[in-house]
């Protein structure tokens, strides 16, 4: 466990860098401005933290971590393999990439997953960060509430905002930042506890272009030819509502009853068979 200011990170984590031994991983404690190399140890099959300068010279490993205030900043240590830092919070999906030898890149997150790259596949170190600090706080609380934002405001007890729930579910509960569902999941989801009444394939589609067209006013992605994919009105919106912090896990509980889904889990088949081409006589 990699632990300074209140920060600390833990491997490893996940199936493919494990103690065979059943030991307690590696922990360390390092100050501002102190670094901690991360480094794999193939002899007991784990990642091992260890201060730069106790007979850690940071010149050989995968990755150095170096406490700010504030923040943190992470060196990759690889010729040719690229690091990225996961952001824990929010389920936004962002996320910071290290490339090769990229020296002291700030990271901003202060609950993160550093994935690295090592010999039998992936190694994960969860960082838990200080607080980070803030400007001070208003003190005419009525001027900042009345003041207007420049984001949609999104009505919290229309159905379609229940919908949009529903498509951020996934990323909100630890899912792939691309996990968004797909029409009949989301109608499948919403009608789950018979506490409302079953919504139509025509109704969750309209509210999705409702959303899509004039709530949210999301343009297409550069690149796809004039929305020959359905389903890049579901992908837009949830990306740009989990950016902006439109929607937050607080409203899942819109949604019932709860799911508990981890970052472990991976997404569960779907139950529609896949129908097999018909052979050309």
């Amino acid at each position: 466990m990699l632990q300074f200011f209140g920060w600390w990170g833990e491997g490893p984590a996940g199936p493919a860098v494990q103690n065979s031994a059943g030991e307690r991983p590696n922990r360390c404690e390092i100050g501002e401005d102190g670094s901690a190399v991360i480094r794999y140890d193939a002899d007991r099959d784990i990642l091992v933290f260890a201060p730069v300068g106790a007979g850690e010279s940071g010149t050989e490993g995968a990755a150095i971590v170096t406490a700010r205030r504030g923040h943190w900043c992470l060196t990759n240590l690889h010729a040719k393999d690229s690091l990225f830092v996961e952001n824990m919070e929010g389920g936004g999906g962002e996320f910071v990439k290290v490339p090769p030898r990229r020296r002291d890149t700030p990271i901003p997150f202060e609950l993160a997953r550093l994935v690295l790259a090592v010999p039998r596949g992936t190694g994960l170190v969860s960082v838990f960060g200080p607080e980070p600090p803030y400007l001070a706080a208003v003190a005419d609380h009525k001027t900042l509430s009345d003041r207007a934002t420049n984001w949609p405001r999104l009505d919290e007890q229309a159905l379609y905002f229940r919908v949009l729930v529903a498509l951020c579910e996934p990323q909100l509960r630890g899912g792939p930042p691309g996990a968004v569902p797909t029409v009949g999941e989301v109608i499948a989801r919403l009608s789950a506890g018979h506490r409302h009444a079953a919504m139509t394939r025509a109704a969750v589609n309209h509210h999705i272009a409702y959303l899509a067209n004039e709530k949210l006013r999301v343009t297409e992605w550069a690149g796809l030819a004039e929305g020959r994919r359905s389903y890049w009105k579901r992908e837009a919106i949830v990306a740009l509502v989990l950016r902006a912090g439109l929607v937050c896990e607080r409203h899942l509980r819109l949604l019932s009853p709860p799911r508990r889904v981890t970052a472990g889990q991976r997404p569960a088949p779907s139950s529609v068979p896949v129908r097999q081409p018909r052979r050309r006589r």
